[in-house]
């Protein structure tokens, strides 16, 4: 019967169909139909080959042979044959585990043998400073995540393709605003008031201070496409970072983008849609909670309340969206390459009123000539990216009353808008987003020349590599307040504007020779270069108050009152003298010295120069002819053990020089009629130097089972001396109270852990996992010239000066510092509701009082354990990959929650009332406790950061077309005891009012021709 039919009534509905049709459609449609069968048959054809060794010639017994376009696919037998069935025009991808997998394209052939490459953790190159080097044969602590393994998503920065891929690495985001700022700490902080980001070198050219760029921008990676990244290499340790001498000390960074290989051109197309909503709940009353609290807590404040029911906070928010657009086209001939890409992305932010949208540009070109003796690399990146900014209107949306409405359509004087007329009541946060306009624009360029010629010739082994590279930054924001936002009105201003320029640029010129000398069995290689580089940084900003219009346009600056404008100008100079020499004794012993001298203006004639030595060694224990045994054990065995030098010179410019700057309006000096603008010294030290750190690093090598479990294991300890810090100095000893000097030292221990597991490895099915997992403890080991010895530091909101945080000798950097609070026996915090300090905090000295000597030290910030496990499947024509990463042991102050977790918040000033954090109920605190531990928690955490689930058709019918269609989520699941929005920080680990992160859905579409 017809409804047995395993399509049931679609069989049926296509049946009848078929029978409902004239004889001319039906003789058509089977004409149609065999033709199409015919073509479809000639079309495949039944491929068989051998997939042998291609050193030994040795047959490969359980080789994967995958039919790409299908999915299908089969393994070899004990001789190493396989059959398979493909399209012509198809690919074949052969693979084995320790090999390198090699892809084949069908033709008409019948019969395709393959060699597979042996070693594909042997023969893998890795990029290092000024060269690279086989993977085996490093010495150093170096890390590469290549763009398979990149995590996906709305990804704007660079850094977070990474996130949770290695070990020690941290990616610090902070908050969610798109395409918003990020910071890497490889293996913790080296300094303090210095940068503690890693240098970042981008195809050959090292980039400068990669903070958050120029005005105008939110990030200084925000130029570079992801898509555009071939890799990212990590250099960990003093041995393989200390060839960058003063600015390898936080790691090194190296970014490779993608280039074109030979052949007709190849066009890929990768398009995105994004749809985001915000993670976390506000951290307020909702409006009956409110009225309920102002009852028992204010009652005379009742009469002020209103009767609607905002919920500020989710007004503020939206559901944002977004979409990516990546085209490419890549190809080549006999001695040229090249691939150019044009990207667009455009992304919304939860939080209304905030956007970033990017345009960039690349191209690579390769050009070999004279005998393929010259080769010659051009690099072109470019970039504008456009920000709306968001004014911060959720610190607001957490204080206003819930009780009051939106809009006052009877407030002319405030546009509409519901606004106490107050100067210091919080303002009504859907007015500050809708009214209050602050964008920025921010170009950069960055291009490189690289010429690279063989003298094999002349003198065999010999090479000579130059790089002429720039670095252009351009930035301009402005921000507009119109008269009609209640602070100024209530200030008895009139409008305010600001706009601020910026530039960034540049020059670089590195050169160097390599030699690389066979000896017998063994092999030296020596490095010797010079490099230069300088530095402008330069900009203005126009500030003015008093608007005649409330347009926002350069007339304006003409007629605004007390008008502002500064400009300034700075420029560094660095120039470098660096070595390196490897070492290969017989495949068993590997040495690596390098030794850089650096010059720097960013510091006296005394201390200009630097010396940055380093030294490693590694010994392949296989290789050993004693060692024969070992390998029924071990698939590989490796120890390395390094120790190196390296500086830190990023941060502000002449903190040696005697300089001075323009006072500003209020420090104006009058001489008659007329005001003059003052002049003032600086503060500064000339003797100050760059911090230096020394690093020793030890590492196993490890794997088995031919590299199917593979694992890295490492021991290190680097110590920082002469930190730069700005530190009080007493009156009269310098020309201001505060000073940049050098103080002391820190120091950071820990051990990283990374293993690989291909766990299956089948033609059909795969499955890959990776976990890494880091312990890291810092020390202040040495403060100098302090007095205490002391400073405190982390400044939080909520009064003037106080702080959270401090620095002192044997304690973690930025240790939080505060009362223990005492609690009663149902758990609750004794409040100061008729209790004195000495009953709600624990006297720690013993002497009945309770002041400064009773906060202590308790927990950091930064986590002890950080940790990312990463899994890749693929099943058929399904990839799948997932990224956990987590941390332990780190604390936040909830800074949110202690500059509102009080009752006196509701009647702190006449006229109106301001919500409370919802913890003053539980403490019943009356006043502010800025100083208790109540508000630090355990922000340790566990978060699915990534999911990607792809699905490839291959290609499409008989045509070259190739389509992949794939999903992502981002920020799935948090798991935390953190009571706050998020228990991710920035690295000071203190929260108030972030920029919500974001549960973010990708689909795509890839295709290629």
């Amino acid at each position: 019967m017809l409804h047995t039919y395993p399509k049931g009534k679609a069989a049926i509905k296509v049946i009848t169909q078929y029978f409902r049709m004239n004889i001319r459609s039906k003789l058509v449609l089977m004409a149609w139909f065999s033709f199409w069968s015919i073509c479809t048959l000639l079309a495949q054809s039944s491929v068989s080959g051998v997939v042998t060794d291609s050193e030994t010639g040795d047959p490969l017994i359980g080789a994967s042979v995958l039919v790409v376009e299908t999915g299908t696919g089969t393994v070899t037998d004990i001789d190493g044959k396989y059959t398979v069935t493909a399209d012509v025009g198809g690919e074949l991808q052969f693979s084995y585990t320790g090999y390198k997998t090699q892809t084949v394209f069908v033709d008409s052939r019948t019969t395709i043998d393959v060699q597979l490459l042996p070693g594909e953790l042997l023969d893998e190159v890795v990029v290092v400073g000024y060269g690279a080097v086989k993977k085996d044969d490093l010495t150093g602590s170096v890390n590469t995540i290549d763009a398979e393994t990149f995590n996906q998503g709305a990804i704007v920065s660079p850094t977070n393709l990474i996130s949770g891929k290695v070990a020690g690495v941290q990616i610090l985001s902070g908050d969610g605003q798109p395409g918003g700022g990020t910071s890497i700490r490889i293996r913790g902080g080296t300094s303090v008031t210095a940068s503690n980001e890693p240098l970042y070198v981008v195809d050959g050219v090292p980039l400068s201070g990669e903070g958050g760029g120029v005005t105008g921008g939110r990030n200084a990676l925000n130029f570079l496409n992801p898509g555009d990244i071939e890799s990212m290499t990590i250099l960990k340790d003093a041995s393989a970072s200390a060839i960058y001498g003063s600015r390898g000390a936080n790691g090194v960074v190296i970014i490779t983008t993608k280039q074109g290989e030979s052949g007709a051109p190849r066009i890929t197309y990768d398009g995105r849609y994004f749809i985001s909503n915000a993670i976390g709940e506000g951290q307020f009353l909702d409006a009956e909670s409110f009225r309920n609290t102002v009852t028992f807590a204010a009652p005379s404040r009742l009469e002020l309340l209103g009767d609607a029911n905002t919920n500020w906070y989710d007004e503020s928010l939206q559901t944002a969206t977004g979409t990516q657009h990546d085209l490419s086209v890549s190809g080549g001939g006999e001695t040229n390459t090249y691939r150019v890409s044009l990207g667009y992305q455009f992304l919304e932010g939860v939080v209304r009123g905030a956007d970033t949208e990017r345009i960039s540009l690349n191209l690579n070109f390769v050009q070999r000539a004279l005998n393929d003796k010259l080769t010659i690399t051009t690099s072109l990146k470019g970039n504008v990216a456009n920000n709306n900014f968001d004014n911060g209107p959720l610190g607001a949306a957490l204080t206003f009353d819930p009780t009051q409405p939106i809009f006052d359509p009877s407030n002319i004087e405030y546009a509409g808008y519901n606004e106490y007329d107050l100067a210091l009541a919080p303002r009504n946060p859907i007015s500050t987003i809708e009214q209050i306009t602050n964008e920025g624009t921010a170009y950069r360029a960055i291009g490189s020349i690289d010429l690279n010629y063989d003298f094999d010739d002349l003198i065999p082994g010999l090479s000579f590599k130059t790089i002429l590279g720039f670095d252009i930054e351009d930035g301009q924001s402005q921000r507009f307040v119109p008269r009609t936002y209640a602070t100024f009105t209530a200030s008895g201003f009139d409008g305010e504007f600001n706009r601020e320029n910026q530039r960034r640029d540049s020059r670089l010129l590195d050169a160097y020779f390599t030699y690389t000398k066979p000896i017998g069995g063994s092999e030296i290689s020596l490095l010797a270069g010079y490099s230069y580089q300088d530095f402008n940084n330069s900009g203005s900003s126009i500030n003015g108050q008093n608007l005649e219009t409330d347009a926002f346009g350069a007339n304006n600056i003409n007629v605004a009152e007390d008008l502002l404008v500064d400009n300034y100008v700075f420029e560094n100079r660095l120039i470098s003298f660096f070595g390196r020499l490897n070492v290969n004794l017989g495949e068993k012993y590997l040495v690596t010295a390098s030794l850089r001298r650096d010059g720097s203006s960013r510091f006296g004639e005394a201390n200009r120069w630097g010396l940055f030595p380093s030294a490693a060694v590694a010994w392949r224990v296989l290789e050993e002819p004693w060692a024969a045994g070992l390998s029924n054990t071990f698939s590989t065995l490796k120890f390395r053990v390094g120790y190196g030098v390296i500086g830190n010179q990023d941060f502000d410019d002449y903190q040696f020089l005697p300089t001075y700057q323009f006072g500003d309006q209020r420090v104006r000096y009058q001489f008659g009629d007329e005001f003059v603008t003052t002049v003032r010294a600086n503060a500064y030290d000339a003797g100050l130097k760059w911090e230096e750190t020394a690093m020793i690093n030890l590492g196993i090598d490890f794997g088995f089972l031919n590299n199917r479990i593979s694992g890295i294991l490492e021991f290190y300890q680097k110590t920082t001396d002469d930190l730069i810090f700005t530190v009080n100095v007493p009156a009269g000893t310098n020309l201001s109270d505060r000073v940049t000097t050098n103080i002391g030292a820190l120091e950071n221990r820990g051990v990283e852990l990374t293993l690989n597991a291909v766990v299956v490895d089948k033609p059909n099915f795969g499955f890959d996992l990776t976990g890494n997992i880091a312990f890291n403890q810092n020390e202040i080991t040495r403060l100098d010239g302090q007095g205490s010895a002391d400073i405190q530091r982390g400044d939080i909101a909520g009064g003037v000066g106080n702080t959270a945080q401090i620095l002192r000798v044997g304690e973690p950097v930025n240790s939080f510092y505060l009362y223990e609070q005492r609690y009663d026996a149902n758990g609750r915090p004794i409040n100061d509701n008729g209790n004195e300090l000495i009953d709600m905090y624990v006297d720690q000295n013993g002497d009945g009082m309770i002041n400064d000597q009773d906060l202590r030290v308790i927990e950091q910030p930064a986590g002890d354990i950080l940790y990312g496990i990463t899994g890749s499947a693929r099943f058929k024509k399904f990839t799948f990959d997932f990224t956990l990463r987590g941390s332990v042991g780190n604390y936040v102050y909830n800074n949110t929650a202690s500059s509102r977790g009080f009752l006196n918040q509701i009647d702190i000033q006449n006229g109106y009332v301001n919500n409370v954090h919802p913890s003053a109920v539980f403490t019943r605190f009356q006043d502010a406790q800025f100083f208790s531990d109540y508000y630090l928690e355990d922000a340790s955490f566990l978060r699915l950061d990534n999911v990607n689930l792809g699905y490839n058709f291959g290609q499409l019918g008989t045509s070259t077309l190739r389509l992949q269609l794939y999903a992502t989520a981002q920020n799935l699941f948090t798991i935390t005891g953190y009571s706050g929005l998020d228990p991710e920080t920035d690295a000071n680990g203190i929260d108030l009012d972030r920029f919500p992160r974001a549960r973010t859905i990708t689909l795509g579409a890839r295709l290629s021709l």
